[in-house]
């Protein structure tokens, strides 16, 4: 806690300029609905964006745009942001982070994915990466970007935030230092996000950082007819895990894909995918973080189908630090393995500090029941939480 003060109180900046809202592609075009549904959430008025944290969700599939892997409709398209401050005081290791979310594109058969790293990281560099590839996703795409660096809080700018901070990435000067100006707050953020794409795109913000519970600030104007979900590593007020091999939330999200997919579940919504990376970072690992869902008011988290579905078959990194250290024992006996072998560990990209976070028998292969995060949706409903219409409950 007194690290975290410590790091918020040196950063204090003047509020930030305003950007323009002109798109990098020139001209919003006119919104074309994607069914009769869209026309009507449009028609009706969008309900309140959403956000919950550490608590399941509605889950069960209520969307008819599918993902573009099942569909063959439409194609992701990912950015990714990993920084490691090698040249500050409070260095990290997140760029092991955004290799491992390359090696789920790759295997999600994603073509345009563009990943940067430390210095390429600058604010400027950033802006123009979102614009250039918002400027290339279509009506029935997804823009997917990850982010997984510090997150830090500043004075808020417009008076838009009830606790009076703007959360912000921390991204570098070319020199990899952190400072006022290299910081970009949630109000630049959704404002060059949701002007260098139309509203057709579905838009997914995934976040391993500190103070990054409503960083992508999905309940201003400029979300409303946007169809948006952000899932944060941890709330505004707490510092995310780092843990030598990335982001706990990073891997409880991978263990969930990773599950999902043995379940042969090729075909779900945000939510499922929220509801399972909670069961991991419950079971897998001793986490004190909180992991955040928000929507923005155009969706909830069952109206949105997950777009990284892999191709081919693919294992989360610590799935296989177990299975090659297992030699048939128990997922505890793998890991505590895993855990004494230096040269697996380097193949993997995995510090001996990792030990301490896991609880091992999360691990095993196979032991989800899919229906068991379907009956989240029920008992969202049955809680008052949504209406049965809403959350698709058969």
């Amino acid at each position: 806690k007194h690290q975290r003060l410590k790091w918020r109180q040196r950063i204090r900046c003047p509020p930030p300029p305003t950007l323009s809202r002109q798109r990098a592609h020139g001209r919003a075009q006119p919104h074309r609905f994607a069914s009769a549904m869209d026309f009507l959430k449009n028609l009706v008025g969008a309900a309140q964006a959403l956000k919950q944290t550490n608590q399941p969700v509605a889950s069960v599939a209520n969307y008819l745009r599918r993902a573009p892997a099942t569909s063959g409709d439409g194609d992701v398209h990912m950015l990714i942001f990993a920084l490691d401050y090698k040249r500050t005081s409070n260095a990290l290791t997140c760029s092991m982070d955004g290799r491992n979310m390359e090696a789920l594109a790759r295997a999600c058969g994603v073509t345009d994915c563009v990943a940067m790293y430390d210095e390429q990281c600058t604010k400027d560099a950033a802006f123009r990466a979102i614009q250039q590839v918002g400027a290339r996703c279509g009506d029935d795409d997804y823009f997917i970007i990850y982010y997984s660096g510090h997150g830090t809080s500043v004075e808020d700018s417009d008076g838009d935030e009830e606790d009076g901070q703007d959360e912000a990435f921390c991204f570098v000067d070319p020199a990899g230092q952190i400072s006022c100006d290299t910081l970009m707050t949630d109000d630049e953020f959704a404002e060059c996000v949701a002007g260098a794409t139309e509203e057709g795109v579905r838009i997914v913000i995934l976040t391993d950082c500190c103070h990054s519970g409503t960083i992508a600030d999905l309940e201003k104007d400029e979300w409303e007819q946007r169809e948006v979900v952000s899932i944060a590593g941890c709330l505004d007020g707490q510092t995310s895990g780092d843990m030598g091999k990335g982001g706990i939330f990073t891997h409880a999200l991978l263990l969930a894909i990773d599950q999902l997919q043995d379940a042969g579940t090729d075909d779900y919504s945000i939510g499922m995918l929220y509801n399972l990376t909670l069961d991991k970072d419950n079971k897998v690992f001793n986490s004190a973080q909180d992991i955040t869902i928000q929507t923005s008011r155009a969706v909830k988290p069952d109206g949105m189908a997950w777009p990284l579905i892999p191709k081919t078959d693919y294992k989360a990194p610590l799935t296989q630090a177990a299975q090659q250290a297992g030699g048939g024992g128990t997922a505890e006996e793998a890991m505590q393995q895993a855990m004494v072998n230096p040269q697996l560990l380097q193949q993997l990209g995995i510090k001996p500090q990792l030990a301490q976070f896991i609880n091992s028998s999360g691990l095993q292969s196979g032991e989800i029941d899919v229906k068991q995060f379907l009956k989240a949706g029920v008992e969202c409903y049955m809680a008052g939480g949504c209406t049965k219409d809403a959350c698709a409950i058969q």
